[in-house]
């Protein structure tokens, strides 16, 4: 799969660099690769928020697909931030700064979280999610070398 997802972006590197695991956590090619699984992962976060939407009746499937779904929209912003990171910016200092398209989109995905989870009654469950957010993020802003792959 890194084979396929290395030869979109061949035309940048040597066939060398390809084939080389060491080039992988370097620069730019790092950066594609975790936009590449960022993207993944957001894709099938939507999936899965699409899913437990429509299995409403089914309360317990429901809110198992709507908690995968917030973990894989996790991953898929942790994907943004080691992109981010790689190319040399910190995604922190440039939300705190109010960058205003990166603001609206956490701030859009956190509201829809929010009104999910409000709308099927499992306020238990942002709250919890959104603790485990707020740890993660003083982490991540406190030790930015903690979270480097």
């Amino acid at each position: 799969m890194i084979k396929q997802i290395l030869k979109v972006h061949e035309k940048d590197f040597e066939e060398s660099d390809i084939n080389s695991i060491e080039n992988i956590s370097n620069g730019k090619m790092f950066s594609n690769l975790a936009l590449s699984y960022s993207l993944i992962a957001g894709v099938m976060s939507c999936f899965l928020f699409t899913l437990g939407v429509f299995l409403e009746k089914e309360k317990k499937k429901s809110r198992l697909l709507l908690i995968w779904g917030c973990l894989f929209l996790a991953s898929s912003f942790a994907g943004l931030e080691s992109a981010f990171y790689a190319e040399g910016y910190n995604i922190f200092e440039l939300v705190l700064k109010f960058n205003l398209p990166l603001v609206a989109y956490f701030a859009i995905w956190f509201g829809f979280i929010i009104w999910l989870f409000e709308t099927r009654k499992e306020r238990k469950i942002w709250i919890v999610l959104l603790i485990l957010l707020i740890i993660t993020v003083l982490i991540a802003m406190n030790c930015m070398n903690c979270i480097r792959v």
